[in-house]
């Protein structure tokens, strides 16, 4: 049974990203007010009761992550103040302080910070973050129980030369199968306009297994899919002309490839883009161009009109029947 619930959760000004926790029994949210907001569930009531609420960037809090709870109750967030901040949850009364989430800032970007996610826990604690410079950052704390210093482990140049934040974010999603390659991580933007997948060499760092597909618009999201036991993964995307794509991709060495498994527009009332050919909407995928050129629709219009007129013809050959019998 499907039920909805409404969280007052009062943020002064846009929401920009939620997050659940492992166990989906806390809920963090972030916003254009530069604060976070984290709730817990209450068995008891069914209702989520407010933990704390801080201002936590200069600017924007553009999306959150938490870690796995083995490494406790933390959480990373990012921001257009060009920072990335990890936050724990403390005692306050030990620790002498006024909030229950203390942070530790990981080294300024040179840009703004788009995306973050930590990577699956058999991977140890290892975040990644991508700017709009076009660079993909992994960090990997000193102490993975204080968590006050960060080193950078790797980097990887998505988008190689100047980029800006006029070249539209990067946003990455980690391979969640501890069975498959270890460290694997699809990572999409804009100025390239494409999905790369990336895996991690032992003792070396990230390499590109192959880029899952172009696109004629820009990439605004990407997902990696748990595996469910699965000979493949699946990982979807999303595209700024109102498609989501969803693709089966192979990591075997053998056969490392991919195949677009299903297309889905899903912006309702919007039109694609006109290619330059004429009046067809066309979307391009894997190098192909697919049109719809509008002559479907005109057939089903053109269907329906002969139905009716058929129908109207019934109707007055019954009426006529009808006259007939009563003479």
């Amino acid at each position: 049974m499907e039920q909805e619930m409404c969280i007052p959760v009062n943020h002064d000004d846009f929401i920009h990203d939620v997050a659940y926790n492992f166990y989906g029994t806390r809920l963090a949210t972030c916003g254009s007010d530069k604060c976070i907001k984290i709730w817990d569930w209450n068995k008891q009531t069914g209702q989520w009761i407010l933990n704390e609420s801080f201002t936590a960037h200069d600017s924007s809090v553009i999306r959150l992550s938490w870690a796995h709870p083995e490494f406790g109750q933390v959480l990373a967030s990012c921001s257009l103040d060009r920072t990335l901040k990890i936050w724990m949850e403390v005692d306050p009364i030990t620790k002498n302080e006024s909030s229950r989430w203390t942070s530790t800032i990981v080294r300024p970007h040179s840009a703004a910070v788009h995306c973050i996610a930590f990577a699956p826990e058999y991977t140890n604690l290892t975040i990644a973050t991508a700017c709009s410079d076009g660079k993909v950052t992994f960090y990997s704390p000193n102490d993975p129980v204080k968590l006050d210093n960060w080193d950078t482990i790797d980097i990887i140049e998505f988008a190689p030369g100047v980029s800006t934040d006029s070249d539209g974010p990067l946003c990455l999603s980690w391979c969640k199968s501890r069975f498959a390659a270890p460290h694997m991580i699809a990572i999409g933007g804009s100025k390239e306009n494409c999905i790369r997948v990336y895996k991690k060499k032992q003792a070396s760092s990230y390499v590109e297994v192959l880029e899952l597909d172009r696109y004629d618009s820009a990439v605004l999201d990407v997902d990696w899919a748990p595996s469910m036991g699965r000979s493949y993964h699946l990982i979807a995307t999303a595209c700024s002309d109102g498609h989501i794509r969803i693709y089966k991709f192979w990591s075997h060495p053998s056969m490392s490839k991919a195949a677009l498994s299903d297309s889905i527009f899903i912006r309702e009332g919007d039109q694609l883009d006109y290619s330059d050919s004429g009046d067809a909407a066309a979307t391009k995928v894997n190098g192909l161009r697919h049109l719809s050129t509008g002559e479907d629709d005109e057939d089903e219009d053109d269907e329906e009109e002969d139905d009716e007129d058929d129908d109207d013809d019934d109707e007055d050959d019954e009426d006529s029947d009808v006259d007939e019998d009563s003479d």
